[in-house]
């Protein structure tokens, strides 16, 4: 989910093959301290240091990724958030690679909040953007080669011997002549005076022995055995428990709330309006949750109190149908021109024109959403699953009206992001709590968390949505041009993310599922039209592609098929001149057995996306069993993730955005009435059961020139791939999702 006009890498720097800028010019510093080697570039840049120094000083001029200790283990320090993604895993495949030492004696932990952990990429500490792997290869891969060149160096220097006749092998530098050897501990003080290279040299992947294989996970034990501690399992000392309700609408606030009822139950400790919210606090959070159920707060509506879902609707597909939204410029695509588009829809052969519309749909991570704060005379301590720790210290601390180097978040493991976990509203609601505790209790941590129905009626949903898309067809049947009139709440407006201007003129996000698609199409014309609402926006796994690709995909297959052509043909006549997205399509549609006729009764639907360097798709094969009724019977996912880091884990993600975006294709939606959200727990909001899930086989290909997103690619494909399936079966278009609203429904 990063800035769609992001920048291209860097491509004559060590990191080129990543496709990822981190810096045009790398300087590597190295440090020996209590016998600990210490190297990594220094700080990316003095203007980016000065922004960030009133927030978090540097440690010092140093930046230490990787730290060899006396005792043979090397820490990694990574500014990635470990969400069920692995990515983690990965980065210790990548020390393991570049140092040739076994997974077993890397170590990764999570990097403080200093100028130079930063993501250079997004100017940020945070996670999304499916950038994990991306940047942590680009920066931590030179790291790690150049410890390998220092290490031999100094091997050299001590037997007088060619740097070129010695190799590394197990933790250690081996001479083959005269078979002498030295562990990396033994050579620590000697490469740590070394001047580091400027450009290290890093292995190839054809050399790759740990990278691009399936190694197991190095959380797998602790997830299993129940030692891993995610932010909802923190218990510092003297932890207080508290449950928070919200104001019902939008916008509303407290009037009154009697905190009596609530303090008559048993372990309720104290009673905290929030100026929109209320919270218990209690030993416990069983205590708290009843005593917030004993309340009987009074609110006022604010100025959402009339919020109609199907009201909403209609004003998102009345705004499409208008047209005249914000045109995005060719600097998104070099295909947008207004005016080609136009005289293409007054030259074509036939216009395919269809509206089409999406409601808000929730998160719902499995971990609902919780955060630990202590507030004393010396500051904040946060304890939290989260996304982007720096945009949460730096929220909390303007809020409490602190220094931002006195707010310390200690991140967690996540039991689930999607987007939800880029906000910081949970952590300043968390901190506030902590803040209004009474004599008796001040300076306790206070572990808040938010309930289910909480969690689903807060808000920073994915926008509701509606786009009216016309394809214009020549004489072949193929497209001459495309236009989408698309209009949404920004999410721009309310998301705390710090990625990108806060108000841009366009949403760009609005831009994602189509601009720089590799379809033969000549010319576009992308408008976008800000409908807002009130209702709090933000980034969901995959972002407006989630929803665009839908809208696109399915316009494709509705061409294809005015045309009387092969959805597949179609789209492979389409890619002709782009060799990896052809090579894709073919490999994804032989896995799915597109060539072989389907079984009687089925039908088979095929969609494609593009998006973070990479190119991912789904086939879709189901059965209608009765008229609106439908059972799946198979679905293909395939993904070409570049230069792959580990295959099990690329395999996983894609399953893992399969059954996610399957979740909303399916059922999901948040539907607001009187202003208030009707959903509120999972019998009303429900997501994919195993048993719902047909046989799901990934393909893992890796033609890209470096490594590419993976944790953003399964979701945008599997709707619009069930859409044209249901299309192939009945005949008639799918405008909306979920299905439910569209007339259909799983047997």
């Amino acid at each position: 989910m990063s800035r769609a006009h992001a920048e291209p890498g860097d491509l004559s720097s060590p990191a080129a093959a990543t496709g990822v800028d981190v810096g045009r010019r790398r300087l590597l510093v190295s440090t020996l301290t209590a016998g600990v080697w210490t190297l990594g570039p220094t700080t990316p840049s003095i203007a980016l240091a000065q922004s960030l120094s009133a927030a978090t000083p540097p440690r010092s001029a140093l930046s230490p990724w990787l730290q060899f200790g006396s005792d043979g283990r090397i820490t990694v320090l990574t500014n990635v958030a470990e969400m069920g993604q692995g990515t983690t895993s990965v980065i210790a495949q990548i020390v393991a690679e570049e140092l040739d030492v076994a997974m077993a004696a890397v170590r990764v932990q999570p990097a403080p909040l200093a100028p130079e952990f930063l993501n250079r990429v997004i100017d940020n500490y945070a996670t999304f953007g499916a950038l994990g792997f991306r940047v942590s290869y680009a920066v931590l891969a030179p790291v790690c080669a150049a410890a390998r060149q220092m290490l031999v160096a100094a091997a050299a220097q001590r037997w007088s011997v060619p740097a070129n006749q010695c190799v590394t092998a197990d933790g250690e530098v081996r001479h083959a002549e005269s078979q002498r050897r030295l562990p990396y501990a033994a050579l620590l003080q000697s490469a740590a005076a070394l001047t580091p290279p400027e450009r290290p040299a890093l292995r190839p992947p054809r050399d790759w022995k740990v990278l691009g294989r399936a190694v197991p996970r190095k959380d797998q034990a602790a997830k299993t055995n129940g030692a891993a501690i995610f932010g909802i399992d923190v218990a510092p000392p003297r932890l207080l428990a508290a449950a928070v309700v919200h104001a019902p609408t939008f916008g509303g606030t407290l009037e009154h709330v009697d905190p009596a009822p609530a303090l008559a139950v048993a372990g309720v400790r104290q009673v905290v309006p929030l100026g929109a919210a209320v919270a218990v606090v209690a030993d416990g959070y069983w205590a708290a949750h009843k005593g917030l159920q004993a309340l009987r707060p009074r609110w006022r509506t604010g100025p959402n109190a009339g919020l109609d879902s199907e009201a909403l609707r209609i004003s998102l597909r009345q705004a499409v149908a208008l047209g005249g939204g914000e045109a995005f410029p060719a600097e998104y695509d070099p295909r947008l021109n207004g005016a080609a588009v136009a005289e293409a829809l007054r030259a074509a052969v036939r216009v395919v024109d269809t509206t089409f519309d999406v409601p808000f749909v929730a998160h719902a991570p499995m971990e609902p959403m919780n955060c630990t704060a202590q507030v004393t005379a010396e500051g904040v301590t946060l304890w939290m699953s989260t996304q982007a720790p720096l945009d949460a210290q730096r929220a909390v601390a303007a809020k409490l009206g602190l220094p931002t180097e006195r707010v310390t978040v200690h991140t967690q493991w996540i039991g689930g992001g999607f987007g939800r976990r880029l906000e910081h509203d949970y952590a300043v609601e968390a901190a506030l709590i902590a803040h209004a505790l009474g004599p008796a209790l001040a300076g306790r941590p206070v572990k808040m968390i938010w309930s289910r129905d909480t969690d689903l009626a807060a808000g920073f949903y994915r926008p509701a949505a509606a786009a009216r898309v016309r394809l214009a067809l020549g004489d072949d049947g193929l497209p001459l041009a495309v236009a989408a009139d698309l209009a949404n709440p920004s999410l721009l407006d309310h998301s705390g993310l710090t990625n990108g201007p806060p108000r841009p003129a366009l949403d760009w996000s609005a831009s994602m599922g189509w601009a720089g698609h590799s379809y033969a199409i000549p010319a576009m014309d992308l408008r976008w039209t800000r409908v807002e609402v009130g209702v709090p926006c933000g980034y969901w796994r995959s972002v407006g592609a989630s929803y665009n690709t839908f809208f696109f995909e399915h316009s494709i297959d509705l061409a294809a098929r005015t045309s009387g052509l092969d959805p597949l043909a179609y789209r492979r006549r389409l890619l002709a001149l782009k060799p990896r997205a052809l090579t894709f399509i073919d490999a994804l549609a032989e896995a799915a057995g597109w060539d072989q006729p389907a079984a009687a009764g089925r039908f088979r639907g095929i969609a494609i996306s593009e998006a973070n360097d990479a190119i991912s798709g789904h086939v879709v094969e189901l059965t209608v069993t009765a008229p609106g009724r439908f059972r799946l019977e198979r679905i293909t996912a395939a993904i070409d993730a570049g230069r792959v880091g580990n295959p099990d884990a690329v395999q996983a993600q894609m399953m893992g955005g399969t059954v996610f975006g399957l979740s909303a294709a399916l059922f999901n939606e948040i539907t607001l009435k009187d202003g208030r959200v009707q959903q509120s727990n999972f019998h009303d909001y429900p997501l994919v059961t195993a048993a719902q899930v047909p046989p799901l086989r990934v393909v893992v290909l890796g033609n890209g020139e470096g490594p590419a997103g993976i944790g953003e690619e399964g979701p945008p494909t599997i709707g619009p791939a069930i859409a044209n399936a249901l299309l192939a079966a009945s005949g008639r278009p799918v405008t909306r999702l979920p299905l439910t609203r569209a007339g259909w429904s799983l047997a």
